[in-house]
C-alpha cells in the first residue's frame, strides 16, 4: 500500500470512519460493487477487499492505492491502532442447549 494511503487510513478510529475513507479513495474510479472489511484485533490490522462495478477500472484502482489484486479484488492490508473500534462493548453470546433432532431409522 502506498505510504500516503496508509497514513490516511491509519487515522481511522472505527469501522465507519475506515469505510468512509476507503470509499472516498475509490470514488474517482466509479461505483463500488463489493466491499468487505475483516478486522484482526490480535494483529491490529484490517484487510479490505474492493470490487468496482467496472472491472476495467480495477487495475487502475489497485495501482492508485498500491493495493494487491486477489482474485480480481483490490486488497488493502491496513494497520490500525490497538484501540480501533474499541468504543463499544460486545455482548456475550449465551449458549443454550439444543433439543436433539428426531432421528430417522430404517
Amino acid at each position: 500500500m502506498k505510504p500516503e494511503v496508509m497514513e490516511q487510513l491509519r487515522a481511522a478510529a472505527d469501522i465507519y470512519s475506515l469505510t468512509k475513507g476507503v470509499l472516498e479513495l475509490c470514488a474517482p474510479y466509479g461505483p463500488v460493487h463489493s466491499f468487505k472489511l475483516v478486522h484482526n484485533r490480535g494483529a491490529a490490522r484490517v484487510v479490505c477487499f474492493i470490487e468496482l462495478e467496472s472491472q476495467k477500472q480495477q487495475p487502475a484502482l489497485a495501482r492508485a492505492l498500491g493495493a494487491k489484486l486477489v482474485n480480481g479484488s483490490a486488497c488493502l492490508d491496513i494497520p490500525v491502532a490497538e484501540e480501533f473500534g474499541g468504543g463499544f462493548r460486545v455482548a456475550p453470546l449465551h449458549m443454550q442447549s439444543r433439543r436433539e433432532a428426531a432421528q430417522v431409522t430404517n
